[in-house]
């Protein structure tokens, strides 16, 4: 039965994947991938340019959805939900970002696991510092407006304040997935670590 061109290539992806996991991106050569996969070298090239290339497209789900979590929750459309928190009017917000660091984590754990902690080689070694420092400028933005719309709340205009926020997330992911956490702990550990963020977050906006 012939093989469809598809299926070959996910297998590739499925096979690469399981190697950069175990030995990180430098370590892994494309002669480990093809082999694993039961195809020569010289055929993995007619479906991947390269290892790098192969890397990407198994990160790139988790980096989209990253990239939807920054433009979705530091925008003006955000202010609302934003201002109900911040004047102690509701806590969704809180439950919401406990189910969105749960939903990112159990989707995507292999993916953070290689751009955490395997990447080192690969065209996307940096993605973590130029994510933080996206993500500091989007922060920085959302809160000026937020201030400008409404005067009476007080806000933080530090941009390494922003910049260690963001790495101390990246630094509990990693943790997390250092720890090798089951379900339930991981939901507990992401519940203190919001519920902390966001109460010191309250007081710094009503000071």
């Amino acid at each position: 039965m012939q093989i469809k061109k598809e299926d070959t290539r996910e297998e590739i992806l499925a096979v690469a994947k399981r190697i950069f996991v175990k030995k990180g991106f430098a370590k892994t050569s494309i002669r480990d991938i093809a082999s694993g996969a039961n195809v020569g070298v010289s055929n993995l090239y007619n479906y991947f340019k390269s290892k790098d290339e192969i890397f990407k497209r198994i990160v790139m789900p988790l980096i989209v959805e990253m990239e939807r979590m920054v433009a979705e929750h530091h925008n003006v459309k955000y202010h609302e939900q934003f201002l109900k928190y911040a004047s102690g009017e509701s806590d969704a917000m809180m439950s919401e970002h406990v189910e969105i660091y749960m939903k990112l984590i159990r989707n995507h754990h292999d993916e953070l696991e290689l751009i955490l902690f395997k990447a080192q080689g690969s065209s996307l070694e940096n993605f973590i510092d130029d994510y933080t420092d996206e993500c500091t400028r989007q922060v920085l933005a959302f809160m000026d407006d937020f201030k400008t719309k409404y005067p009476n709340f007080s806000t933080v205009n530090s941009t390494f304040t922003y910049h260690v926020h963001t790495v101390w997330m990246f630094s509990f992911i990693a943790e997390i997935i250092k720890h090798k956490l089951k379900p339930n702990e991981i939901e507990k550990a992401i519940e203190d670590y919001i519920h902390f963020e966001y109460t010191g977050w309250r007081e710094l906006l009503n000071r």
